[in-house]
């Protein structure tokens, strides 16, 4: 029973992120980084980024804590390498599997992505809203 809620979930997840970015009316109404974040992000990492979406408890592995991404790397908030995570050019357990595809794929063949430029600034941009979620010292 848990492996198919697990399946269940995944499918919804893969299924809701690759539907609004093939869906134009749908993705028109994604105008803002923080909806963005909302629709390809939260139902897994939650609205501030915790790890507590929707989804969350019915995947196999929580998701990442993104608030806390700069205390683990000794205070400094890894840009590069939340760029390659959310694209797709760094392994991440959840990322690119069966429970969360990496992004960069999934954008570059969306209508508003028509160029390699438009799917970094979408990334550069979601990787900047990460940023200002990370939990203060």
């Amino acid at each position: 029973m848990a492996t198919w809620a697990r399946m269940a979930a995944a499918g919804w997840i893969v299924g809701f992120g690759a539907g609004v970015v093939a869906a134009s009316p749908q993705i028109a109404q994604v105008n803002s980084t923080g909806d963005e974040y909302r629709v390809f992000c939260g139902a897994c990492h939650g609205p501030e980024g915790r790890g507590d979406g929707p989804a969350a408890k019915s995947l196999r592995k929580r998701p990442a804590d993104l608030t806390q991404l700069a205390k683990r790397n000794l205070g400094t908030y890894p840009a590069d390498r939340v760029f390659k995570v959310i694209d797709g050019r760094v392994p991440v357990n959840g990322h690119g599997g069966p429970d969360m595809p990496a992004w960069g794929p999934i954008f570059s063949q969306s209508r508003e992505s028509q160029t390699p430029e438009d799917v970094k600034a979408r990334i550069d941009a979601l990787v900047r809203y990460v940023e200002a979620l990370q939990e203060k010292p």
